[in-house]
C-alpha cells in the first residue's frame, strides 16, 4: 500500500473517529499533551523533548485539517461549552 493510500485511510478513519464523543475526548487528550502553545523552550536538552511533543500534535493538526478544515475548532468550541457548563 502506497503512503498516500494509507493516509488516505488514517482521514477517513480520523473522520469516523469525529463522529463521537469519546472519539473527539480522546483526540483531545492527544492534544493537550504536546504542549502546543507553550514555552518549551528550557535552556538544556529537554527543550528536544518538549519540541518532539510538540510535532507530534502539530502533525495530528495537520490530520485534523486534511479531515476537515474546521475540525479543530470545532473541537476547541466543543471543549469550551464543556468547561462553561462545569461552572
Amino acid at each position: 500500500m502506497s503512503d498516500d493510500k494509507e493516509y488516505e485511510v488514517l482521514v477517513k478513519n480520523t473522520a469516523e473517529l469525529l463522529k463521537y464523543r469519546g472519539g473527539r475526548d480522546f483526540i483531545w487528550y492527544i492534544l493537550s499533551l504536546c504542549n502546543l502553545y507553550g514555552d518549551n523552550f528550557t535552556g538544556n536538552s529537554h527543550t528536544f523533548y518538549l519540541e518532539g511533543k510538540r510535532s507530534v500534535g502539530l502533525e495530528l493538526l495537520q490530520l485534523l485539517e486534511d479531515v476537515s478544515p474546521g475540525a479543530y475548532a470545532e473541537l476547541l468550541l466543543e471543549k469550551q461549552k464543556q468547561e462553561a457548563n462545569k461552572k
